[in-house]
């Protein structure tokens, strides 16, 4: 059954996903709260699944600024999001977000074959 629903998602998606493990930092708009860290473990030019700490409280319709970490590199993207749904899943809380804007074909590039080439070196080594 996961399998069927899993693909019935995929299909209604329209942009293509990638499979990533993106370190990132966000901030809920409106609040004063430092940035704190979170993992982005499903990417596409408008929308990522969602890796929040366990005490997080965001709910469907919260805005957050996030930035994701280009991997090995100094540089971010910078965007802003809405939280579509969240499930709390053992010690963390996962959710769905919405980018107020795409990302660019150049950037999805630029964090896929950058985190790719970065899980091949760790195979190799490994």
């Amino acid at each position: 059954m996961q399998n069927m629903e899993e693909s019935l998602c995929a299909t209604m998606r329209d942009r293509e996903r990638f499979n990533s493990a993106l370190k990132a930092k966000y901030s809920i708009k409106g609040k004063d709260a430092q940035h704190q860290e979170c993992q982005i473990t499903n990417l596409s030019s408008s929308g990522a699944t969602t890796h929040f700490p366990r005490n997080e409280s965001l709910k469907s319709g919260s805005v957050i600024a996030i930035d994701i970490a280009i991997p090995n590199t100094v540089v971010h993207i910078a965007i802003e999001a809405e939280i579509m749904w969240t499930k709390q899943r053992f010690n963390e809380l996962i959710g769905g977000i919405k980018f107020t804007g795409a990302l660019s074909k150049t950037m999805i590039n630029q964090l896929v074959t950058r985190d790719q080439q970065l899980s091949d070196y760790i195979e190799l080594i490994w």
